[in-house]
């Protein structure tokens, strides 16, 4: 088992499930299996994984939220592997974290081909735990305290809803996000109804920014980009 990478199989179907774990085992993959998410999230918290194979529809919870929520605290890498083939579904899981999507029924060699590419691209391992100070500019997020202020100590007070927002976009610097997405990352529990208040958000996050408001990308049609580096820890 040393030296070799550690991929974690959700799926709540047995036969696909032991399929997997049998045919990455056979590629030199160290492979253990979890049936709905709260096995997943023992083994996440007893040993380290370097990928995650995921379904979207598991008994107890859903996997695009299980995605959203493993990404804002860590680099883990995530294939979601699905029936659901719907483009909506896809670009979703992509937007929310994911590193690639898969659809059921596949080829096994297709599989093989996407874990080896995330595990190429991650470089392995992956901390569980984000930092708790991340900074972009002249500007240091306290996510513990969650609290923002600038280099020279101004704080603009942000609301829970802004501070969410501001989270997702810096949780995927450079990235498109959809309104739908940052909708989802501010109010899990009412994602559709949060698409128009997410302009309203960005538009009063953008004034308490002041000059850096700017950072905030608007793409017509599409949605937002942050578009700062981010840095981990104090600038």
């Amino acid at each position: 088992m040393i030296g070799k990478k550690r991929v974690l199989v959700v799926e709540d179907e047995g036969a696909v499930r032991e399929m997997i774990a049998a045919f990455l085992s056979n590629a030199g993959y160290a492979v253990r299996t979890a049936a709905d998410g709260f096995a997943m999230q023992s083994i996440l918290e007893s040993e380290p994984v370097d990928l995650l194979l995921l379904d979207l529809n598991l008994p107890d919870c859903d996997g695009l939220e299980v995605a959203r929520s493993l990404r804002a605290r860590s680099r883990l890498g995530i294939i979601m592997v699905t029936a659901r083939d719907e483009p909506e579904d896809r670009a979703r899981g992509l937007e929310l974290g994911a590193d690639d999507y898969i659809t059921k029924p596949f080829f096994p060699r297709e599989l093989l081909a996407r874990v080896r590419n995330v595990l190429d691209r991650s470089g392995g391992n992956l901390d569980m735990v984000a930092p708790d100070v991340l900074s972009f500019g002249r500007w240091v997020m306290d996510r513990a305290n969650r609290r923002l202020v600038s280099t020279d100590g101004r704080d603009p007070a942000l609301t829970a809803a802004e501070f969410d927002l501001l989270c997702a976009l810096m949780d995927r610097p450079g990235q498109l996000l959809s309104r739908e997405a940052l909708a989802a990352a501010v109010d899990d529990k009412k994602p559709d109804a949060g698409a128009r208040s997410v302009d309203i958000l960005v538009s009063r996050l953008r004034k308490k920014l002041g000059d850096d408001g700017s950072l905030i990308e608007t793409l017509r049609g599409h949605g937002y980009r942050f578009t700062a580096r981010v840095e981990r820890g104090l600038p």
